[in-house]
């Protein structure tokens, strides 16, 4: 039996998969994902430098070329556009002295040409080198010089095939304005053979080709049966496509794919002294080789690293990690199995050293814990036998107390429901007294606002009898202005009536005066004129007269009957006058009265709280005297609880001290399984 528990033991302390390779599991995949990480970081960037690197190295390619090929051309445009300028500003004697000054352009070749030759608006010409055309030839008829016509600069034609040599050649033209004011066309025919050799040996970045694109034809291509075809002609889409970038405004490298689904980088650069475009073409797998023999080469380089970087972790893990640990479990695992003898490996100083340390502090300790626990549980065995000698003494008096607690609490009982009876009637006089003095109180505050409303209606009546006295003032003092203003108006009919009886006078004196002028002829005529205006205005007044007097009668009529209802309003506001002042004697009394009742109220609530004071503090009494007994009978129930609890806990301490007698020998015997 024992051999078969000393084998689980050991079964269960078996390592299943040790530290280190814990450690390598986890912080392999780590590395090599970072390094991994990192190399196809540094892979991309490198790759998209390389390609930049690459399209620029294009780009300079194109430019180098463009300008080698175009350079001859600008010589020859600038030599013979000087032949041009002095033909406009030099006067030459005659068509042959110009034909021995142009002779020498045949000598100056950059570019294969074939001198320069003269066509004149009269339908002759001349050539350079001397060549002579049919008798019908005129040059007029010619394209290059209808083109020419339209240049003041040297203009290129479209290329074509030479009929005398079968090369293709392009012709340069341009006006000129003769010193003698006729004008004339130069133009040189320019072979291109020696470009298209020289296109041959172009290999941009080493394997690429080259070509040349004007603006509608092809000039050279690696395919020489498009040399001299229009773009249309060869009607490829790769042919389309180069033509529309070089027509573009892209000056970036860009990639496009040929008929045939190869992928290529193209640059482009615009030939100085002509209107066409060298292209720069290589293969996006020769550009791309670099980069990928770069990615090679650092994919190899992350394998190596992280085969070093593996070994040197599992060597440092294996000498730093593994060898420690293992030990320090060897002396760990005896520690379990109860041998505090074991020692420790020595420290290093690392943290499996402090771990070793510790574990070292730990066992000392436990040595003397066990130690010390030997001897506790031998005297908690002595202990624990006089634990249960008193607990047999204490159960006894705990029974003895709990009967006299019975006893005391049957008689607290009694008192209990006497005292509780007083409180509950002092508690219902002291709500009813509370009740009658808020009815009081709302009596009381009713009364006061009466008063209050009685005394502001006295003095709304003592403002209402002096106003009365300002009205019956007021009347009287109207009814004098009326009886004024009645004998003005008599006075005024008095005068309106001699207004009237002047102008009745008037206008008889105004009657006499044109009767007198009647008579006096002529000579009393102005004077009738006069006296029928005054007559005329005789009886205006006296019309005016007689309204007056009829406003004047409606006034005093009006006038009258203001002063009857003035005297009438005075009896009224004089019976008004007095029943206000009753009114008001009758409102004092009773604000005399309200007073002595609101005092009468206030009494009655001093009497009323007394009462309620009296009330409530006995119902306080009663209920502190209830609180107090039911402390006492809680209390008493306390006691009787308690030492009922006394008695049980006495068995239980019993009890306990038979189990602590037993635990301590229980430890006694498990401490003896380990060696201090």
């Amino acid at each position: 039996m024992g051999k078969t528990k000393e084998s689980k033991k050991q079964g269960t302390n078996k390592v299943r998969r040790s530290i280190s390779t814990t450690l390598l599991v986890v912080i392999l995949p780590i590395v090599a994902i970072g390094i991994v990480a990192i190399i196809l970081f540094l892979n991309n960037q490198a790759s998209k430098s390389l390609m930049a690197l690459s399209k620029t190295a294009l780009q300079a390619d194109a430019e180098r070329e463009a300008r080698k090929v175009g350079t001859p051309f600008q010589m020859l445009t600038s030599k013979f556009g000087e032949y041009a300028d002095t033909l406009e500003n030099v006067p030459f004697k005659d068509r042959d002295a110009m034909l021995t000054y142009v002779k020498p352009s045949v000598d100056y070749q950059p570019v294969p040409n074939s001198g320069i030759y003269l066509g004149f608006d009269d339908g002759t010409y001349m050539f350079a080198n001397g060549t002579k055309q049919d008798a019908d030839y005129d040059p007029r008829e010619r394209d290059w010089y209808k083109s020419g016509m339209e240049n003041d600069t040297f203009g290129i034609t479209e290329a074509y095939t030479d009929a005398s040599t079968g090369e293709l050649c392009v012709t340069y033209s341009r006006r000129v304005d003769l010193n003698d004011g006729s004008k004339a066309v130069m133009a040189m025919d320019i072979f291109l053979t020696d470009l298209q050799n020289t296109m041959k040996e172009i290999a941009p970045m080493g394997t690429g080709r080259a070509a040349i694109l004007s603006p509608t034809q092809v000039i050279y291509y690696y395919l020489t049966e498009r040399n001299g075809k229009t773009i249309e002609e060869v009607g490829t889409e790769y042919t389309r496509n180069l033509s529309e970038y070089t027509k573009s405004d892209k000056t970036e490298v860009i990639e496009l794919v040929t008929d045939k689904g190869v992928w290529n980088y193209v640059a482009k650069y615009e030939i100085p002294g002509t209107n066409w475009t060298l292209l720069a073409v290589v293969a996006e797998e020769d550009v791309v080789r670099e980069a990928n023999a770069f990615r090679n080469l650092a994919i190899m380089f992350m394998v190596i690293i992280l085969i070093v970087i593996s070994a040197v972790v599992f060597i440092a893990i294996r000498k730093i990690i593994a060898k420690p640990v293992g030990k320090l479990s060897e002396s760990i695992l005896r520690v379990s199995d109860g041998d505090f003898t074991a020692a420790m490996p020595e420290s290093k100083g690392d943290e499996i050293g402090l771990i070793s340390s510790g574990m070292q502090s730990y066992v000392e300790r436990m040595k003397l814990t066990i130690a010390d626990i030997q001897n506790r549980a031998n005297q908690l065995k002595t202990d624990s036998t006089k634990s249960k000698e008193a607990s047999n003494f204490m159960t006894g008096e705990a029974n003895d107390q709990s009967v006299s607690m019975g006893q005391i609490q049957e008689a607290m009982d009694g008192i209990a429901r006497a005292v509780t009876e007083l409180a509950e009637n002092a508690t219902d006089l002291a709500q009813s007294v509370s009740e009658l003095t808020m009815n009081g109180n709302s009596t009381n505050e009713a009364m006061l606002s009466l008063v209050k409303r009685a005394d502001v209606g006295k003095n709304d009546m003592n403002s209402v009898e002096a106003n009365m006295d300002r009205i019956t003032t007021s009347m009287g003092e109207m009814a004098d202005v009326v009886t004024v203003v009645g004998e003005s108006a008599e006075k005024i009919t008095d005068i309106v009536g001699m207004i009237d009886s002047i102008a009745e006078q008037t206008n008889l004196l105004s009657l006499n005066a044109s009767i007198e002028a009647a008579r006096a002829g002529e000579a009393g005529r102005g004077f009738a004129v006069v006296a029928d205006e005054i007559g005329k205005l005789a009886v205006n007044s006296q019309e005016a007269a007689q309204e007056i007097a009829g406003i004047i009668s409606e006034i005093t009529g009006e006038i009258h009957k203001l002063s009857d209802q003035s005297r009438t309003n005075m009896g009224a506001i004089e019976e008004s006058s007095e029943a206000v002042k009753k009114a008001g004697e009758s409102f004092s009394t009773i604000v005399g009265e309200l007073n002595e009742a609101a005092n009468t109220m206030q009494t009655m609530i001093g009497m009323m709280n007394n009462v309620n004071d009296i009330a409530s503090s006995v119902a306080a009494i009663s209920e502190e005297q209830s609180a107090s007994t039911e402390e006492v009978m809680a209390t008493v129930e306390t006691l009787a609880k308690s030492a009922e609890d006394i008695a049980g806990t006495s068995q239980d301490v019993e009890n306990a001290a038979n189990s602590v007698s037993d635990s301590a020998g229980s430890i006694n015997d498990a401490l003896s399984q380990f060696k201090i």
